[in-house]
């Protein structure tokens, strides 16, 4: 896939579809995509505290999650490396990006939902070309999206130990495994107790105690 392309058709789309605050569709090297075999998937781009980078295809800097840069990280940083580490997935080598790619404060599904149909085709081309085993969904808009794209078949389901919410995995039928989690910007599982050892069940992770 090329990377020009994505961009110029981000530019145009942003504009067309009434968004004002930029975009990006991958916060880790375009690079990835040819070698990682997890996939990190939120929702949609937050603002760029820094006004740096506010309209890229791709984070060519190394995983948007781990720059360092003066402006404070987002909500999901640390939850981001804490997961590749209970995972035990170097964070610089996970495709990292967004269903959504246009910046929003916040997500509005009235007017969002719809323009998750700009980057479906980047998306199902990236999951279909095999590369990618492993699937980390954040929220159920993105879980849902890759599930009906890949026709993935539900394995398990738990309680996620926070509230009566709940977390799943499924499996394709050429092996993908796809794991719905929280969404880590609103719920930071990493950060409650509780939720550990149901991740652990979750991921099949016998490393936890």
């Amino acid at each position: 896939m090329d990377r020009d392309y994505w961009e110029e058709l981000l530019t145009e789309k942003e504009q067309a579809k009434g968004y004002t605050d930029g975009f990006k569709l991958l916060f880790c090297p375009w690079r990835l995509i040819d070698t990682a075999d997890t996939l990190f998937l939120s929702l949609n781009p937050g603002n760029d505290p820094s006004g740096e980078l506010m309209r890229i295809a791709s984070d060519e800097r190394g995983n948007s999650y781990l720059v360092k840069r003066e402006a404070k990280h987002s909500p999901m940083a640390d939850q981001y490396r804490q997961l590749c580490q209970f995972v035990e997935k170097d964070p610089e080598e996970v495709l990292a990006g967004a269903l959504m790619p246009f910046r929003t404060a916040k997500w509005d599904k009235n007017r969002d939902r719809q323009n998750i149909s700009v980057a479906r085709p980047f998306w199902r081309q990236v999951l279909a070309a095999g590369k990618i085993r492993r699937v980390f969904c954040m929220g159920r808009e993105v879980e849902n999206e890759v599930v009906a794209s890949t026709k993935a078949k539900l394995q398990r389901q738990l309680p996620a130990n926070w509230g009566n919410l709940t977390i799943r995995r499924y499996t394709t039928e050429n092996d993908i495994q796809i794991f719905g989690l929280l969404h880590f910007s609103t719920y930071k599982m990493f950060g409650r107790a509780e939720c550990i050892p149901q991740l652990a069940k979750l991921l099949n992770i016998n490393h936890v105690t």
